[in-house]
């Protein structure tokens, strides 16, 4: 049974869907999304062994991280950021307008909303709070543990191209995602131009996730096995592989 903050949600959600079901299957997509990652966070601070308090504000950050998403896609028919908005930015401002952290105290309510504001940055800001910080780190790995399923459905039936933001379908890998990939960073969307970038973009979160349960979980499932499937069986993408493997062996 969902609760009162969660029926309010939904509801907001389901207020941007129309008779066009090209744009409520993608809203349908991201609401179902907050809801798996509000679940993968409490899973995570059960294991990570947050506090109470922490576990409040950590599964009030996983609920509305993508709160603007609904806006975003009715409004520009994509979830590319570079072509519409910053949606954590975005996200954070509705969540306040919305009044769906009234219910915090002001120091609560400014850690969930940097924590929001961070989850989609190439890296988390300096100079947050300690809590603000956990809090910001948490959202960043259960969304990426979500995200993952997402794109390998995609994979299976690649005919929603928003997913994967309308991308070129060549298998190759641009040379500016290329060489970030084999320094072992995650390349910045404004780099991508292809599907392969972004998907081999995904390979390198594993050097972006933040606590042992995520570490083992990506490792548990497959992701990363499941992701070179789709890749070119060549030597760059076998050494792109073992780089995206190295954080989870010791995990």
């Amino acid at each position: 049974m969902l609760s009162p903050l969660e029926q309010e949600f939904a509801s907001y959600a389901k207020s941007f869907f129309t008779p066009d079901e090209t744009v409520t299957r993608n809203l349908r997509l991201k609401l179902a999304h907050s809801f798996r990652v509000r679940n993968e966070m409490a899973k995570l601070v059960e294991v990570e062994g947050f506090s109470p308090e922490e576990t409040r504000l950590a599964l009030r950050t996983a609920l509305l991280h993508d709160l603007s998403r609904f806006e975003q896609y009715s409004r520009f028919r994509t979830f590319k950021d570079l072509d519409s908005f910053d949606h954590g930015e975005r996200s954070a401002e509705l969540a306040v307008s919305l009044h769906m952290i009234d219910d915090l105290a002001d120091d609560e309510q400014a850690d969930v909303l940097t924590a929001i504001r961070a989850h989609n940055k190439l890296r988390i800001p300096v100079g947050i709070t300690p809590r603000a910080n956990l809090l910001a780190k948490a959202i960043r790995d259960a969304d990426k543990l979500d995200i993952l399923p997402i794109l390998l459905g995609y994979l299976k039936d690649p005919e929603n191209k928003s997913i994967v933001f309308g991308l070129d379908p060549e298998p190759e890998l641009s040379p500016v995602v290329r060489d970030t990939l084999l320094r072992g960073e995650t390349p910045n969307h404004r780099d991508m131009r292809t599907v392969c970038d972004f998907l081999a973009g995904k390979l390198l979160w594993t050097h972006d996730l933040n606590f042992g349960w995520t570490r083992r979980e990506f490792r548990r499932r497959g992701y990363i096995e499941e992701l070179m499937k789709s890749m070119p069986d060549t030597p760059l993408f076998r050494r792109i592989c073992e780089i995206a493997m190295r954080p989870l062996l010791s995990a």
